[in-house]
């Protein structure tokens, strides 16, 4: 039923509007050319009339649904493309192996200020290897598959949550952020949607949510000291990257009625949201030592203090948090 009214919703919007004098009725085809121009990435040879011929509404009910969608013709193509076979893990082992060359070759050359930037340099080499083939696989998905609206939502969600593939560990996290975040979640709930992108290592990493702690908290051991990996700074306190992102582009709009306040609480409900180490997977991770458990606010709503990781709706109290009076 729910996929009927949504099909009928999108039916209407498909409808041209008649300005001053009666619109002839479009044909089948007429109909099926613009379903296939607003829902997906244009027609190619043969769509049209078949989508005509099958009807438009049926067309959209199916497109609703691409789980029902048999799409052999483009699993054929993908697994032409070695990265779907690379996880998470295999992906921060890589980023681990390039920056330790990275910094052989910094040591090896240190008086060559350009040696870094050159042709030769691996991480350049494998970051744009992996941007390129990401790229080709993305035309491939909307070239050949039947799920159309389907990679169209993937491409809108992708925008929406962007995240800056040029940025350091964001070569290689970003590949599975479009895997495992964004496309199982394209048709489903918004909701879902945020708070996996909100946990994503690419998109702590791109906005560095991934270093905001409370301000003052540090770690109960040296990070120097974890597993012999060198020395690292400790974080110094909040960052509103992603709070303020959060807020002026993801959800409520930068006309949305928050507050400067409501950035500063919103960044200290996601302090302690961070990343493992590469070494360990790279994966979402919390750190509670750096979590701030004091009582915050955000757009009139109160987050009582004392809890861990309260940005997330999956650990928030049975019942919602109480609005402020």
């Amino acid at each position: 039923m729910k996929t009927r009214i949504v099909s009928s919703l999108l039916t209407v919007g498909l409808m041209p509007v008649a300005i001053g004098a009666q619109q002839p009725a479009l044909t089948p085809q007429d109909s099926a050319f613009h379903a296939l121009n607003r829902l997906a990435y244009g027609p190619r040879p043969g769509d049209v009339p078949r989508v005509a011929a099958g009807g438009v509404l049926r067309w959209i009910d199916r497109q609703l649904s691409p789980d029902g969608i048999n799409d052999e013709r483009l699993s054929q193509q993908e697994r032409q493309f070695a990265i779907l076979a690379y996880d998470r893990g295999d992906l921060a082992a890589m980023y681990t192996e390039v920056q330790r060359e990275r910094r052989e070759r910094k040591l090896a050359a240190a008086a060559d200020t350009m040696a870094d930037r050159s042709e030769a340099n691996p991480i350049a080499q494998r970051g744009r290897r992996l941007a390129g083939e990401f790229a080709d696989l993305a035309v491939v998905r909307a070239a050949l598959s039947e799920r159309q609206l389907y990679e169209v939502m993937v491409d809108f969600w992708t925008n929406h949550f962007n995240v800056y593939l040029a940025k350091g560990a964001d070569r290689f996290l970003t590949p599975d952020y479009i895997e495992h975040t964004i496309r199982p979640r394209a048709m489903g709930k918004f909701e879902d949607l945020l708070i996996a992108t909100a946990k994503s290592p690419a998109m702590l990493f791109y906005l560095d949510n991934w270093q905001s702690v409370a301000p003052g908290a540090s770690p109960p051991f040296p990070l120097s000291a974890r597993r012999g990996q060198g020395v690292r700074p400790t974080p110094k306190g909040i960052n509103e990257n992603y709070a303020r992102e959060l807020l002026e582009l993801h959800t409520v709009g930068v006309d949305g009625g928050y507050t400067q306040q409501d950035v500063i609480d919103v960044a200290r409900i996601f302090t302690g949201w961070s990343i493992e180490r590469p070494q360990e997977g790279g994966d979402f991770e919390f750190h509670d030592w750096a979590h701030d458990r004091g009582e915050k606010q955000v757009l009139g709503v109160r987050f009582d203090g004392g809890h861990d990781m309260d940005g997330s709706s999956s650990s928030w109290p049975a019942t919602p948090p109480r609005c402020a009076t």
